[in-house]
């Protein structure tokens, strides 16, 4: 059966013993450390919603891979049709719950690159990739990406980094397998997944191929280890104060790979240098189309917070508010226009795959991504400055303050003061906590920086057709 329950997967947990580094200790059982208490909980959403029969439509699918029924996050997208679904689940979902751990996308493009690979090689990558679909989808197993490198200096590529290790590399090879050393970063939820699944993070040459190496195995593989910072919300939960980043929010890792085998059936690239490019060509849309839904759908509550605040306040009639407001929505429906018509305009790859469109994809992520950090500040403004001086939950739930408070901080008549004050600490916890930091780095460098939605767009914009039509408009032979 390929859907499992909340209790399964954390019975599956308990069988793992990852090497963990968290809270300044090295541990080994996750489910029962107060530090991986939001990340358990949200990973344990995601059942949840396959098994609710009011969501299975969204997040259950039949595959043919293994002729049952799978998950949202094992399900190989093979119709443009299927990614728009994909994307759409999360513009609804991630409107209510911020997140919705896309990372099967990851998986979609290995399985084009490893059909390239083999055609090109005589390899059989795509076949072993095919088999380790079949098992995530019977067992409805959860991995994590391993795709950024640390990178060291910046300024050289891999193989002349002053310590070889500063991108995950390939030391050793045999008949068994491989051996692998270096690390990957931005690793989410890694520990309490059940295999980390990594590629190549660039465009490598031929002097780097030792880092052309992409494979999937178990995380508590010997020689693993996770360096871990916790989800930016509060140890115990703060249902008032922190009503988001209470319960929202993942663990993320440093993740060392220090002399780890990694047995061939389980390598999906190694060595294989000059189909990187493909890599990153099939990547940049997947990635940004998601990233791009994500970032509207987070527009969507901010502009959903300003103006029930500003109704609160009762500013919600002044035309400056409705302005602003109306940015967001803007903003919002932007970002979503060029993810569905960047998988509108998708290309079917020959192993079936469809490859969204990149130009649109990175265009619209880069307009909506800019805007979401504008439009905390603009949130912050609408609400007013008692998003950072208000008085703690603490205070509000003492006999002796309550009255104070909430006598002093009412807004319009008709608005229970507690509610107003429930709504400001959703704000405080957008804007003015760990947590907003947490959003503001995931809308400025997750799937990519500003600036790579630059490049692609300009790498992929075709502009001589371009001057090619202003020549004909001025008869310019």
């Amino acid at each position: 059966m390929g859907i499992k329950t909340r209790e399964e997967y954390l019975a599956s947990l308990e069988k793992q013993r990852p090497e963990v580094f968290i809270g300044g200790e090295k541990i080994h059982d996750v489910i029962n450390n107060k530090y991986f208490r939001i990340s358990i909980e949200e990973m344990c959403k995601f059942y949840d919603w396959a098994n609710d029969p009011e969501k299975e439509k969204d997040f259950t699918f039949w595959s043919p891979i293994i002729n049952d029924k799978v998950s949202f996050w094992t399900h190989l997208r093979k119709t443009p049709d299927e990614v728009r679904q994909l994307i759409e689940v999360m513009k609804k979902n991630n409107a209510r719950h911020f997140c919705s751990m896309c990372m099967i996308t990851g998986l979609n493009v290995l399985w084009a690159v490893t059909y390239d690979i083999d055609q090109a090689k005589g390899t059989n990558y795509h076949e072993r990739l095919k088999n380790f679909f079949r098992e995530l989808q019977t067992n409805d197993s959860r991995y994590c990406m391993g795709v950024m490198d640390p990178k060291g200096d910046r300024s050289k590529s891999p193989s002349r980094q002053a310590d070889p290790d500063l991108y995950l590399r390939v030391v050793e090879r045999n008949e068994n397998g491989i051996i692998v050393n270096g690390a990957k970063m931005h690793t989410s939820n890694a520990p309490i997944t059940h295999y980390i699944f990594t590629c190549p993070s660039g465009v490598l040459q031929e002097a780097d191929k030792d880092y052309a190496v992409s494979f999937a195995i178990p995380v508590d593989t010997k020689g693993i280890k996770f360096i871990t910072r916790p989800a930016p919300g509060p140890r115990e939960p703060k249902e008032i104060e922190s009503p988001a980043s209470s319960h929202i929010g993942f663990v993320e890792c440093l993740t060392v790979f220090d002399h780890v085998f990694v047995p061939w059936e389980r390598v999906f690239m190694c060595g294989e240098w000059e189909f990187t490019k493909n890599l990153i060509d099939y990547f940049s849309p997947y990635v940004r189309i998601c990233k791009g839904s994500c970032t509207s759908a987070r527009t969507d509550i901010l502009a959903g917070a300003a103006a029930l605040i500003s109704h609160y306040n009762g500013t919600d009639k002044a035309s400056h508010i409705k302005s602003k407001i109306t940015d967001m929505m803007i903003s919002s429906e932007i970002g979503w226009g060029c993810a569905l018509a960047s998988v509108s305009k998708s290309v079917v790859h020959p192993s079936g795959i469809p490859i969204p469109d990149t130009s649109i994809a990175n265009a619209g992520l880069y307009h909506s991504r800019l805007r979401f950090i504008e439009f905390l500040g603009t949130l912050q403004e609408i609400a007013g400055g008692l998003v950072t001086t208000m008085p703690a939950e603490t205070e509000y739930l003492s006999e002796e303050s309550r009255a104070y408070i909430e006598k002093y901080l009412k807004g319009r008549d008709d608005i229970p003061t507690e509610d107003r004050l429930k709504l400001l600490y959703f704000i405080q916890d957008l804007t003015a906590s760990r947590f907003s930091g947490y959003l503001m780095a995931s809308a400025i460098c997750a799937g990519g920086t500003p600036e790579t939605n630059r490049v692609e767009v300009a790498r992929n914009y075709n502009l001589l057709e371009k001057i090619s039509n202003v020549k004909a408009l001025c008869n310019i032979k």
